[in-house]
């Protein structure tokens, strides 16, 4: 994978090709990358969107129509094909193509390389009992994108192809986009961003050929303990599963009790205490239990939706 540092310009060029807005954030930190570390995302342009009950809803699955063609040993199931021929001249000036219903995006950058080219793009949805499903603690998010550029192949390529896939929730921060890689046989996540709204993810390979995917991290808990620090004295709490700004609502389970919280602090460590879910500032933790209890049973659930702030 190129140095992402070192193409700085090219990177918001891109972006801009691909229509969207640069004021954006970087995938969660619980993404598995292929070839780099983890690295807390830069949550700081997050504002609140509409409460959940109002945001919209994951997309119901698309029926398949009985002709639809199911392939790769049936891995996956073909629900349809885009084919389209470029000539040297438009490659050479850079491309976007926009394809199934502009859900997916492809671009070549400007001077990429300059020949002839036919580009195929194919979209899935994974077969019954598929050995391609994610691993585990992982999801879904939106159909499987298959692109394959073909060219002369004494053709160099001097910069990545970059791509983009668009999604409905606006639980952005779990999500992050994938690739299929087929020696593994297992999906390996790609260095992501997400912008306009968390409506579009994107990132960047070398790869003239790939099957790729959002994938959302369902690992978060939502029943446990909750505990109590005198920290801040209002209605704060500390996460391992949320980005900071974010707000929730925690129930204590025995008595029916909530408080709304917002998340200003990582925490509590889940290999020190496994069952631990929420860490509570001592103001909020007296509304919903006694503070000489120390802990107490709860549900946490997301209380306003979240969405990248724009400009």
């Amino acid at each position: 994978m190129n140095n992402y540092k070192n193409t700085t310009l090219l990177f918001l060029v891109s972006l801009t090709i691909l229509g969207v807005n640069v004021n954006s954030v970087f995938a969660a930190e619980t993404a598995v990358f292929s070839d780099q570390s983890n690295t807390q995302p830069n949550l700081a342009q997050i504002q609140f969107a509409q409460p959940v009950s109002e945001a919209a809803s994951v997309s119901e699955p698309v029926a398949v129509a009985e002709n639809t063609e199911v392939t790769e040993s049936s891995q996956l199931i073909l629900l349809r094909t885009e084919k389209f021929e470029l000539k040297a001249d438009e490659v050479w000036a850079g491309k976007t193509i926009r394809a199934f219903d502009k859900k997916f995006a492809f671009q070549i950058e400007e001077k990429t390389f300059k020949a002839d080219a036919t580009l195929e793009l194919k979209e899935y949805m994974l077969a019954p009992a598929s050995t391609m499903q994610p691993k585990l603690g992982f999801q879904m998010a939106s159909k499987i994108y298959e692109y394959n550029l073909i060219t002369d192949p004494n053709v160099r390529f001097d910069s990545n192809f970059w791509f983009s896939i668009k999604y409905d929730a606006a639980d952005y921060f779990r999500k992050t986009l994938f690739y299929y890689d087929q020696g593994k046989n297992e999906w390996l996540g790609l260095e992501s961003l997400i912008s306009n709204g968390a409506s579009k993810i994107i990132a960047s390979a070398p790869f003239t050929s790939a099957k790729l995917a959002i994938l959302e991290d369902i690992t978060l808990m939502t029943e446990g303990t909750a505990s109590w620090y005198k920290y801040k004295g209002c209605n704060c709490a500390a996460s391992p599963d949320y980005p900071k700004g974010t707000k929730l609502k925690v129930t204590n389970i025995d008595n029916g009790k909530s408080v709304v919280v917002k998340i200003n602090d990582w925490g509590p460590d889940r290999s020190v205490h496994p069952n631990r879910v929420i860490d509570l500032d001592i103001t909020a933790f007296k509304q919903i239990a006694k503070k000489s209890a120390g802990l107490c049973k709860v549900k946490v659930e997301l209380y306003e939706a979240l969405k990248v702030a724009t400009k």
